[in-house]
């Protein structure tokens, strides 16, 4: 999945020209219809790999060979991660991937003892449909 000049021919409204949807509008978005996959499917992690590159500081969610999706975030030194933003490919959307990929980040700060920053609203609403997650939340 490149990633780097990237530009939607269409006027749909992508700021960074990636797929990513402002915050306006992706709050909008969630509000309207993302509760019903608030948990996975069984077909979600069968594949799902989660590989962090600390380089470009996002993490990517792969099944098979394909890059499906993407979580960005950035590191503040020594403090808390912000994650700011997820993005899973359009035709994937609806089966759990986004949901599974989440939590497999979530797991993985929880097991390290630290803490994030949640920007993004789809984690957002992800955090708060599982209590579970709570802890690692600082805001």
């Amino acid at each position: 999945m490149q990633h780097e000049s990237f530009e939607y021919p269409d006027t749909a409204g992508y700021p960074d020209g990636m797929g990513f949807l402002d915050e306006g509008t992706a709050s909008a978005l969630a509000a309207a219809g993302s509760v019903e996959f608030l948990t996975p499917s069984a077909e979600a992690d069968v594949d799902l790999r989660v590989l962090d590159d600390p380089q470009t500081q996002e993490y990517r969610a792969i099944i098979g060979d394909r890059e499906v999706g993407v979580i960005r975030y950035a590191h503040l030194g020594g403090g808390p991660t912000v994650l700011r933003s997820t993005y899973v490919d359009p035709q994937l959307r609806g089966f759990g991937i986004g949901t599974a990929f989440i939590a497999h980040v979530l797991d993985e700060r929880m097991e390290r003892g630290e803490r994030v920053i949640v920007e993004c609203p789809m984690i957002r609403r992800f955090v708060e449909a599982h209590g579970e997650y709570a802890g690692v939340v600082v805001r």
